[in-house]
């Protein structure tokens, strides 16, 4: 076991030097905080194994995990990326939601297209067939051919595995052999905004997909695409409902970049509601009128959620 500290304040240097692990970790700290992607690729590089399983700080690997990930290897010896699903936990260990039935533990091959696609359509469905706890692959691979790649953002996982099945078929178990932890303190929720960051990402995603050729349709990457309208749209109406003008400017920056790599995509997928937004928000410079209208949708939006909750 290798664990990359990416400059900690708490007690995981104590704990990895403990007895309680017989010197079985090798323990390496990063004096200045790099990122996950550096330390996912810090990892890879002075792993010595053939394969490699990463392990977020908060998740969990079942106890029988890697004796079934070994059983998929030995009867698809090819196969150089590997996954099973996971439950998603709280705080408390406790099961929050399960993955997508049916479970099984058998084994099942498929293409790197195949693969490419039933992962795309888990991440916009929020019905993932796996997470990044639960994910074995070639440290040849990933060293080589594939690597996390830090311009990809909060989504360098999902960057990677809609790209890893280009050099490889792919082994899924269909059975909860991971733990996926979800809680306020997490990375996710730590984000100062999501959507800023996540429409930094798709516009990436977007502009790799327009420029390379890849194992996605074409129907798959128009939902990308769309991931990228979607957040964009998203951070100028927080931008207005927190009067935040950092966050106005990169809105429309990046609606800018979007434009320049397609056709008109605001127009084509944006809601009625949404594209009055974006018209009256440059009317005067102090954006009185779109910081009225969104805090209305805020509150209409609110008053909603209340009288449907039982």
């Amino acid at each position: 076991m290798l664990v990359i500290d990416d400059a900690s304040t708490d007690r995981t240097a104590e704990i990895v030097r403990s007895h309680n692990f017989r010197g079985q970790i090798k323990y390496l700290y990063n004096d200045t905080p790099t990122g996950f992607v550096d330390a996912w690729n810090r990892a890879v590089q002075r792993a010595t194994g053939d394969f490699v399983t990463i392990l977020h700080q908060d998740d969990l690997l079942h106890s029988e995990y890697l004796e079934n990930i070994e059983k998929g290897l030995i009867k698809y010896l090819h196969v150089r990326h590997i996954y099973a699903a996971c439950n998603y936990i709280d705080g408390n260990g406790s099961i929050i939601k399960n993955p997508p039935e049916p479970h099984s533990l058998e084994p099942i091959l498929y293409t790197g297209k195949e693969y490419a696609h039933n992962y795309l359509t888990g991440v916009l469905s929020n019905q993932h067939i796996h997470r990044c706890p639960g994910v074995t692959t070639s440290r040849r691979l990933l060293l080589n051919q594939c690597t996390y790649r830090k311009e990809a953002g909060h989504i360098s996982d999902d960057d990677f595995f809609l790209r890893v099945g280009v050099f490889t078929d792919v082994i899924g178990i269909a059975y909860p052999l991971a733990s996926y932890r979800e809680h306020a303190s997490s990375q996710t929720h730590s984000l100062h905004s999501l959507a800023l960051q996540l429409a930094r990402d798709y516009v990436f995603q977007t502009s790799y997909y327009k420029e390379h050729d890849t194992l996605l349709n074409p129907e798959d990457v128009l939902r990308i695409n769309q991931m990228a309208v979607r957040f964009i749209n998203l951070l100028l109406f927080q931008s207005l409902l927190y009067e935040n003008k950092e966050w106005f400017k990169e809105a429309y920056d990046l609606r800018d970049e979007l434009e320049h790599l397609l056709n008109s995509p605001m127009g084509k997928h944006l809601p009625s509601w949404a594209r009055l937004m974006w018209a009256i928000s440059g009317l005067n410079k102090d954006n009185y009128l779109a910081r009225w209208y969104v805090k209305s949708l805020n509150s209409i939006r609110k008053f909603r959620d209340l009288i449907r909750k039982p």
